[in-house]
């Protein structure tokens, strides 16, 4: 069986994550928030069990493969699923709601990779389909359900792990495409393949011994992108207006006991 492209299928793929996350809302608003953080912890664990899962079926055919290095957007957001909602991280989940998010449910409209496997049950293609739809949950649920609020100190730290990601996967990208002739477009930043901004591929790649950039695609789609992650930062702001005292704690904060 092959995932077939803008079948019945596939536009229940992109439904999925609402026909999941509103029967899940309304079955545990009223709960307390220990519950819906137990749910929030094993949303967390699948997350994270599938990238692993994929990881190791990749290594054991393939062997060392770039693809099992986690700094594609989707890859590392099964991560930030994960610390998000088991560790209660207000910078994992900054990074997942602001980049992820996005990124994945991009990933369910645009399942072109997904159709590509000629078997649907592979372990690959399993991943695939499981993986993006537990980041679009995972930070729906996070956010939704008032398991991590978002302020703007930590949008700025997440801005700053996204940083720190971005780097090595521009150095990487050169690297294991230019130098070892593989395919490997981590952040979709060494060209255009996968997103639509092919009209910012402009002129050639400036090179420096073995380093390649195009700097003009490079600055217009990081200046792009932070512009969309600024704006999905203040909608999650909407669902603290009628509180917006709300706060929450990571898993190592301490209540100060009164005295």
């Amino acid at each position: 069986m092959q995932f077939q492209m803008w079948s019945f299928w596939h536009y229940l793929y992109i439904l999925s994550p609402a026909i999941i996350m509103v029967p899940l809302y309304f079955i545990l608003r009223n709960k307390s928030y220990k519950t819906k953080y137990i749910i929030g912890i094993v949303i967390g664990v699948l997350s994270l069990s599938v990238l692993i899962i994929r990881n190791i079926d990749i290594f054991v055919r393939n062997g060392f493969d770039p693809q099992i290095i986690p700094l594609q957007v989707c890859h590392f957001g099964n991560i930030m699923v994960f610390i998000s909602l088991v560790f209660r991280s207000k910078i994992a989940t900054s990074v997942l709601w602001c980049l992820n998010l996005l990124a994945a449910f991009s990933s369910l409209i645009v399942a072109d990779s997904l159709a590509g496997y000629s078997n649907f049950f592979s372990i690959r293609a399993q991943a695939y389909f499981w993986g993006h739809l537990l980041i679009v949950v995972g930070a729906l649920y996070a956010v939704i359900m008032k398991i991590v609020r978002i302020d703007f100190k930590s949008f700025l730290y997440g801005i700053g792990v996204i940083v720190l990601l971005l780097i090595p996967s521009i150095i990487l990208n050169s690297y294991f495409n230019d130098v070892l002739g593989k395919n490997i477009n981590y952040f979709y930043i060494y060209n255009s393949n996968g997103v639509p901004f092919e009209f910012l591929y402009i002129g050639e790649r400036a090179q420096y011994g073995w380093f390649t950039i195009n700097w003009f695609y490079t600055i217009s789609l990081i200046v792009i992108f932070a512009v969309l992650l600024y704006g999905i930062y203040n909608i999650q702001k909407l669902f603290y207006l009628k509180d917006k005292n709300y706060q929450t704690h990571h898993i190592f904060y301490k209540e100060k006991k009164s005295q």
